[in-house]
């Protein structure tokens, strides 16, 4: 198993600040339900129809991989948003300054997602990042989560020779006032190996799909995840 270090900037980050952890599941995907609801039946119910099943997203296995993959930076203290004159304002539960994840940056170089305002922001990370040699970290916006009132950037780090701790953009939603409370993850990290890669077309592989996908359709479910899938490990 390969190992990822992380290491606090200093001490006071050592005790309060808790190390980037292994991806959690968020609340809303845990109480979507299995089956969606049609005109032939409730969403307790699993049904086929015209070789269509109602499985809900909560049964892609895809989907679900990318909830359990990797590690984040959690925030450790209630921050609450509040719009004044069309600017936000941002205040802390605990206001010492060394612990702030939070730094001002005006970036409007950077185009924002529909929906959002300008990069104004910075989150600070306060833990380092060791990977083994020719391993490199994406630092991104937590996978699908949408619901977050909030947009990080994406980076990639060789960290197996530099991964200090240092800022990432985020832009806020439009007008979004509320409390972002202590736990929530604000940069998804993604751990791979640098290798080169070279692309090429392979019609070939045309065949072998279709046969793949004809053998899927005679399952109602469970083919990739039975077949195919690996299971990923993070502690």
């Amino acid at each position: 198993m390969s190992k990822i270090i992380f290491y606090p900037k200093n001490n006071l980050v050592k005790k309060v600040i808790p190390a980037p952890q292994k991806i959690q599941i968020p609340e809303w995907y845990k109480n979507l339900p299995k089956y969606q609801e049609t005109k032939f039946s409730d969403s307790k119910t699993f049904i086929v129809e015209n070789g269509e099943t109602n499985l809900s997203v909560k049964s892609c296995i895809p989907f679900l991989d990318s909830f359990t993959s990797g590690y984040a930076f959690y925030t450790w203290a209630d921050i609450q948003i509040r719009q004044i004159d069309g600017h936000p304002r941002i205040t802390w539960a605990n206001n010492i300054q060394e612990l702030n994840q939070l730094a001002n940056r005006d970036d409007p170089k950077i185009p924002s997602p529909e929906g959002h305002d300008g990069f104004l922001f910075s989150w600070i990370s306060h833990w380092g990042i060791k990977t083994p040699k020719n391993y490199s970290c994406l630092m991104t916006h937590p996978f699908n989560r949408t619901d977050l009132p909030f947009y990080t950037t994406t980076g990639i780090m060789d960290t197996d020779k530099w991964g200090i701790w240092g800022n990432q953009p985020f832009a806020l939603k439009t007008g979004f006032e509320g409390i972002i409370p202590a736990g929530t993850p604000i940069i998804h990290i993604f751990p791979f190996k640098r290798e080169n890669w070279k692309s090429e077309i392979n019609e070939s592989l045309t065949d072998w799909a279709t046969h793949e996908d004809i053998k899927r359709s005679s399952k109602f479910r469970g083919y990739y995840k039975n077949g195919f899938w690996q299971k990923k490990q993070y502690e």
